[in-house]
């Protein structure tokens, strides 16, 4: 074994004779890390069957996931279980298949591509607005996650799918939930229990199969469609003058949603995803694209929903640089204290609050060894509350990501989208998305927090209420 310095191990807890830690991290791991890192320091040594490395200070998390970020793969029982979910897609490849995967993924997510999908943000969130109308006639409060994850899964299927998803959003939204209950479930499990036969495994194939039901159809069209363009491009015919079969109607062009993107992609040698690999890609982006944006946006309502003078300060801007009409691509800009609140909303609560690494080779990180083999726990929601970092890291303060600042901050104080090579691809995706949801939802609705005391923090793929967040819902002028 390596030795360094003088060949210390990290310091921790001693827990439980057989378990060491795991039930305190099974039960509220989030709050159990935060614990032990204010005990015993930024790198800390977790005992139990499988021995954890919590490391929180930023300088240990660059050197996980960017400095030495081929020795840090995602540990094989995270991998196998995310595949078993995904497929292959981004959030469960690793290694050379993950490599392809990104690179011909990458050009959907290029900032120019996104910003044409705000008009289609704008009008689905727009739909799920105007149905709060009845719950203000009524004087009804909103379950507030749940209408999040109606808003991030309609601006999820208008980008992927443009107008298709929404007959089939209704159906598609329960299984969904249902699909990442049972992937937290078994990523948190000592055992795998989809290798047995549980009515909950036997669920969540079905709730697969639902979707599945879904997206073939589509990616077939989308396939269908790109076929028709390029043979109207070997003709040398334009676009604007397509027509189909019969001389009248336009042939499908297609190719501005993200899986006519995905479907018209291509690699070096010029080979296509298949309908297998798109179709892991799209899951991935469910899973990874759904649920993070409904976490970020419940915990924006909840911070501003506590704090009326940040909410004040939110609508003016709003108010000011829309002037009563639905935002653009080109507002964004200018909604500058709308990003800055959704910024602080994601340090506080991240919606990714937990990455799992393994070292391939002994290393050695804050001054402290680690050992070829041992799990590595890197935790947003700690890191973000670093007070060497973050002056009164517990409170709420948008200000404190102003552009301006951005420059002054260590790059890894701040990892929402994790970083390195595995940097988050759907980063600019949630750029664009919240901020515009944000102000959408201001310009029309003021949300208040029934009961208005502290949220519990729950645990499942994402960071999220541990009971229902219900807020009042009234009109604003």
């Amino acid at each position: 074994m390596v030795s360094t310095v003088d060949g210390r191990l990290p310091p921790g807890p001693r827990g439980h004779l057989l378990l060491g830690s795991i039930p305190e991290i099974r039960r509220d791991n989030v709050h159990a890390f935060l614990d032990v890192w204010r005990r015993y320091g930024d790198t800390v040594r977790l005992r139990g069957p499988l021995t954890l490395y919590l490391v929180a200070h930023p300088d240990g998390v660059k050197h996980v996931l960017q400095d030495n970020a081929a020795n840090y793969p995602r540990p094989p029982a995270v991998r196998d279980r995310l595949q078993a979910i995904v497929g292959d897609g981004l959030v469960g490849a690793e290694g050379a298949a993950w490599v392809r995967s990104r690179r011909m993924a990458q050009p959907a997510f290029r900032r120019h591509h996104l910003e044409r999908f705000c008009s289609l943000f704008a009008e689905a969130t727009a739909e799920v607005l105007d149905s709060w109308e009845r719950a203000v006639e009524l004087g009804r409060p909103l379950d507030i996650e749940a209408e999040m994850v109606r808003v991030s899964l309609a601006n999820l299927g208008a980008s992927l799918f443009r107008a298709d998803w929404r007959r089939d959003v209704d159906r598609v939204a329960p299984a969904v939930t249902e699909i990442l209950a049972f992937a937290n479930s078994r990523l948190t499990s000592v055992i795998d229990t989809s290798r047995l036969p549980l009515p909950s495994t036997r669920r969540f194939h079905r709730r697969l199969e639902l979707l599945d039901s879904v997206l073939y159809p589509l990616i077939g069209e989308r396939r269908r469609a790109s076929k028709e363009r390029a043979q109207y491009q070997d003709h040398g015919i334009p676009e604007g003058d397509q027509v189909g079969h019969h001389g009248t109607a336009r042939a499908p062009l297609g190719g501005g949603d993200l899986v006519s993107m995905l479907v018209d992609a291509r690699d070096e040698d010029g080979a296509r995803l298949t309908d297998k690999q798109v179709r892991d890609e799209t899951i991935s982006f469910f899973i990874a694209g759904h649920a993070t944006i409904a976490s970020a946006l419940t915990w924006t309502w909840y911070l501003l929903s506590t704090h009326p003078e940040s909410r004040r300060r939110l609508r003016a801007e709003v108010d000011e640089v829309l002037g009563g009409r639905p935002p653009g691509a080109a507002d964004l800009p200018r909604l500058r204290y709308a990003g800055m609140v959704v910024q602080e909303a994601m340090r506080l609560y991240p919606p990714i609050y937990l990455l799992l690494r393994r070292a391939l080779a002994d290393d050695e990180v804050g001054g402290y060894r680690i050992p070829a083999g041992a799990d590595i726990a890197l935790c947003p929601y700690v890191t973000h509350r670093h007070p060497a970092f973050w002056d009164n890291p517990e409170g709420f303060d948008p200000e404190r990501f102003a552009p301006e600042l951005a420059g002054r901050r260590h790059r890894m104080a701040f990892f929402p989208f994790s970083g390195g090579p595995r940097r988050c691809i759907g980063e600019g995706f949630a750029q664009l998305q919240l901020p515009l949801v944000v102000a959408m939802v201001s310009q029309r609705y003021r949300l208040s927090l029934l009961p208005a005391r502290p949220a519990a923090v729950g645990v499942a793929v994402t960071l999220r209420p541990r009971v229902p967040m219900l807020m009042r819902v009234e009109r604003v002028a």
